[in-house]
């Protein structure tokens, strides 16, 4: 009598079976394929701009939030701010656009990394639901 070794490999496609395994769908063709890549960068461009929409709006949060929310104060900082720059010689006025650049991208690389799950599984539910 031969012995006969059944590993969880040779039952992996009863199992699939038994899970409910759907096949994949058909092929949909080169249109399919070019809605999807328009759909994702549809929602990629939105994605962008809305990243990029909140990252400008987080300092002049951090300014009202540091003035207290008194609008007064606020725009007394930042015309400080302004006159402090303007008075400034070009080197200095450089060096501060220079840093708050790399700022700013780096605030919004954060905002990004922070949205980004969130942002795929929507990807993914607008994908699922066409093919429903």
């Amino acid at each position: 009598m031969p012995l006969s070794l059944v590993t969880p490999f040779d039952q992996a496609h009863e199992r699939l079976a038994d899970d409910g395994f759907d096949p994949p769908p058909p092929d949909k063709g080169w249109r399919g394929h070019l809605a999807d890549t328009c759909y994702i960068l549809v929602k990629a461009a939105g994605f962008l701009a809305s990243t990029y929409l909140m990252t400008l709006g987080l300092p002049l949060l951090f300014f009202l939030a540091i003035s207290g929310g008194d609008v007064e104060l606020f725009f007394a900082q930042l015309a400080n701010f302004a006159d402090r720059f303007l008075g400034a010689d070009v080197e200095r006025q450089v060096a501060f656009v220079d840093q708050l650049k790399f700022g700013l991208i780096g605030l919004a690389t954060l905002v990004a990394c922070l949205r980004l799950p969130a942002f795929l599984c929507e990807i993914n539910e607008g994908l699922r639901e066409e093919k429903l």
